[in-house]
């Protein structure tokens, strides 16, 4: 064991012991030159029977924790491997287990973790573990439980001990070992059972929040948890009455985690993270009253229907239901709230798939403040691939069923990833959904109101398609043989060709000011790339930026608050690229003149 006092590698000077596992110590260490503290995991290689297979567990951990880059999770500093010992530095988490904080609570006040606490936790450890999932080699971590989790002083957590964790492999069947912590370790994790996926993390996740809101250690009994009002009998009295309603939801989240097939467990964390944020959502008090809502509606509906001597008998009633209730959330999302927007929308698109306007009436709203973030993103990607009231496909099968409506969400969320920065900046992410414009049959298609604006949507996507492969492939990189497999020449002329395509003009004045902003931004950012790598002349740019200014004057878009905020950005960044040409340009104008003079002094 290491001594207190003692210097490790010549920089991390042991202080105390803090901790300490089955085969491991943990120290707090001062590297007193940086006068930092560290946290020293000490594993001893002597009275370890199997310690090839505990290093190899411990590499696993390192190399993993060494890539990433979150806020709730540790970073490692240094690894040490002498003969005696195994020494991981890492950052000190000053706080406590939530193991820890359940005993203390159990011990203290005789209850379990107050609900409120154990959502927060939940929506926390969802971030965590969809940042692992989506990694360019996805990692499952395998071992979620509440020894495992740090929670500090200032309320966050902070997920320890990755030596269970694995990169997750397309095309494996099964796990080649039974890793994690029986109670919590989904069915999966155990021998020939399958291979372990995001949705054994979120089993791994339930079975934590059971055991923080109820008390109850599942050890004893894996794969059983019972329903945590029925584990916990005393459980809704001990829950202030306003917050009931969230318990019962969180009820219904942890049961859905925990079942015991893949398939019946929430599919992403995005997802769960979504029912954690509006548990009460799930609870029968919000049911009951969405459904005395709802069928009030439709019975109103009804009666308005045999007033006017129509009989729902022939019409289907079941079709007919559906519709009303559809249109009722899209009408009632006119008049609410943006976070009551979402929910509307989400709720027609769970009842009927297959209709375009509660996809692109969502889309709108996210793009309400002329960008298109990231958890935006995430949420409309969960929602194109969740299965619905028990469908056996998801949402986007659905609406690709209904090809005009498809078509159009396609290139509406390809202009969307194409033109906002904040859905992870990624103008690649949007060549997908351009192709599905650019392979249809347009003349086969039915677009209703606007069907005027087909071929331009088309003749759009092809040009932004290219552009956004441009990115896929990095403009002006040079390849192997010392060719630039895309040229700013290349670039500079498809975004001119944008500029003057037909399609200018023949779509709403809010995709054509997205337009005009990214010409401008591009000159803005690439002047030296379009000079010096493309040839483009101070002339021809300055002209670009004269054409917008002049289009944006013609527009009529008074009373369009998004509009002219737009325009006037796009304005303000014409100046800025004014500015940005001209001080480029005088580069070798200045250069030119001192030339000249050298010359004539020679005569």
């Amino acid at each position: 064991m290491l001594s207190i006092g003692s210097v490790v590698d010549g920089k991390y000077k042991v202080l105390n012991k803090i901790g300490q596992g089955g085969m491991s110590v943990v120290y707090l260490a001062l590297n007193e030159r940086a006068n930092k503290t560290w946290a020293i995991k000490e594993i001893r290689k002597d009275g370890v029977q199997d310690f090839a297979t505990v290093r190899q567990g411990l590499i696993a951990e390192t190399n993993i924790l060494k890539s990433l880059n979150h806020k709730y999770l540790p970073s490692i500093v240094d690894v040490i491997d002498d003969k005696d010992t195994f020494l991981i530095v890492m950052d000190y988490i000053q706080g406590k287990s939530l193991n820890t904080v359940l005993k203390e609570s159990l011990e203290h006040e005789g209850l379990p973790i107050f609900v409120e606490d154990v959502i927060s936790w939940g929506k926390q450890l969802c971030d965590v573990l969809y940042y692992l999932h989506t990694r360019p080699q996805p990692i499952i971590y395998r071992d979620m439980k509440p020894a495992n989790v740090m929670l500090k002083p200032d309320g966050e957590i902070c997920v320890v001990d990755f030596g269970t964790a694995r990169v997750f492999k397309t095309g494996n069947t099964e796990d080649t070992t039974c890793l994690g912590t029986p109670g919590y370790a989904a069915p999966e994790q155990y021998g020939g059972n399958g291979q372990t996926r995001p949705q054994t993390d979120i089993y791994n996740l339930g079975a934590t929040l059971h055991h923080l809101i109820t008390g109850r250690n599942p050890a004893a009994t894996p794969f059983n948890f019972p329903k945590i009002t029925q584990c916990r009998p005393t459980l809704l009295e001990e829950t202030p009455r306003d917050l009931r309603g969230k318990l019962l939801g969180l009820e219904m989240i942890i049961d859905k985690c925990t079942q015991y097939n893949i398939e019946d467990r929430y599919q992403s964390c995005v997802e769960l993270k979504y029912d954690l944020e509006h548990p009460e959502e799930l609870g029968m008090p919000y049911r009951k009253t969405l459904k005395k809502k709802f069928y009030s509606f439709v019975g109103c509906a009804a009666m308005a229907v045999v007033l006017g001597g129509v009989s729902l008998f022939g019409l289907g009633m079941e079709n007919s239901t559906t519709k009303s209730g559809y249109d009722y959330y899209l009408s009632s999302a006119q008049t609410a709230q943006n976070d009551e927007k979402i929910e509307l929308y989400r709720s027609a698109i769970a009842l009927n798939p297959t209709r375009e306007e509660a996809y692109l009436d969502m889309l709108d709203m996210m793009l309400s403040d002329n960008d298109f973030s990231t958890d935006e993103d995430v949420y409309l990607t969960t929602v194109l691939n969740s299965r619905d009231n028990g469908r056996d496909r998801d949402n986007r099968t659905y609406l690709q069923a209904n090809r005009s409506g498809y078509i159009e969400f396609s290139y509406q969320l390809g202009l969307a990833y194409y033109y906002s920065v904040g859905s992870n900046g990624d103008k690649s992410s949007a060549v997908g959904w351009f192709q599905n414009v650019i392979d249809a049959d347009m003349d086969d298609l039915d677009m209703g109101e606007n069907d005027e604006y087909k071929e331009a949507w088309q003749a759009r996507a092809q040009i932004l398609g290219r552009i956004s492969e441009y990115y896929k492939n990095q403009i002006g990189v040079t390849n192997k043989a010392g060719d630039a497999e895309v040229s700013y020449a290349d670039y500079w002329n498809d975004l001119m060709a944008l500029f003057d395509s037909d399609a200018i003009g023949k779509d709403n004045e809010i995709t054509d000011l997205r337009l005009y902003s990214e010409i401008v931004t591009q000159i803005y950012n690439r002047t030296m790339d379009f000079k010096n790598e493309a040839g483009i002349s101070q002339e021809d740019m300055e002209q670009a930026l004269t054409d917008i200014q002049a289009r944006i004057d013609a527009m009529s878009i008074d009373g369009n608050a998004q509009a002219m905020e737009l325009a006037a950005d796009i304005e303000n960044n014409i100046g800025l690229a004014r500015k940005n040409i001209t001080a480029a340009f005088a580069v070798d104008s200045t250069s030119g003149g001192s030339q000249s003079t050298e010359e004539g002094g020679g005569e």
